[in-house]
């Protein structure tokens, strides 16, 4: 599926239907050659501005998960400092501790909750639009800590109300591959808008 091809599928009025999908689940992977990154991502706002204009009336957001896992951290209280902050400290003396620490919170349900609150505050905003999609990018640069398929696993209970699409850097055979090269983890349920 091209990209233009995407932006055909996401304007359709039946797909654009939270309830419709693959067993009623609102959840779906774009997946791209690593090497068109830039690309992707002037795309990626492209059809979100399409979809915005009076011919869709789409209320589209866009979040790039690693920014916002950053975003996280530094609200994230440790001690008297943020999460952030001790972490950039201590990640050269105390490398697997802290990269451990972020591994778990990655999958926290504080993290998730607090994704799932800015999306919700997001729409809440928005009530001049109708609510359609999620745009989560930035899977390669939030890479290891937080993986595509665990992150559906754990954040697919939360998807109510808009479909979810995952902008995937990589390929899906047995097994999601990151920019093609690294083994990521195993498929999960969302369905593939697999560019090929």
């Amino acid at each position: 599926m091209t990209i233009t091809e995407l932006y055909k599928q996401l304007s359709d009025k039946d797909f654009q239907d939270h309830q419709t999908g693959n067993l009623f689940f609102p959840a779906y992977m774009y997946m791209y050659d690593a090497t068109k990154e830039y690309e992707i991502d002037k795309e990626i706002l492209d059809i979100k501005n399409r979809l915005h204009r009076p011919n869709n009336y789409l209320d589209v957001m866009i979040i790039d998960i690693f920014e916002v896992f950053l975003e996280y951290l530094k609200q994230e209280k440790f001690g008297k400092v943020t999460k952030y902050e001790f972490y950039t400290e201590h990640e050269k003396d105390k490398f697997d501790a802290v990269d451990k620490a972020l591994k778990q919170d990655a999958y926290d349900k504080r993290f998730l909750n607090y994704l799932d609150n800015k999306i919700k505050l997001h729409f809440e905003n928005s009530n001049t639009y109708e609510v359609a999609y999620v745009f989560v990018k930035g899977f390669g640069n939030v890479f290891p800590y937080l993986r595509a398929s665990r992150f559906m696993s754990n954040f697919e209970s939360y998807i109510k109300g808009y479909k979810l699409i995952m902008f995937y850097p990589g390929k899906a055979k047995n097994y999601y591959s990151l920019f093609g090269l690294l083994k990521d983890e195993n498929l999960y349920r969302a369905i593939k808008l697999i560019n090929e």
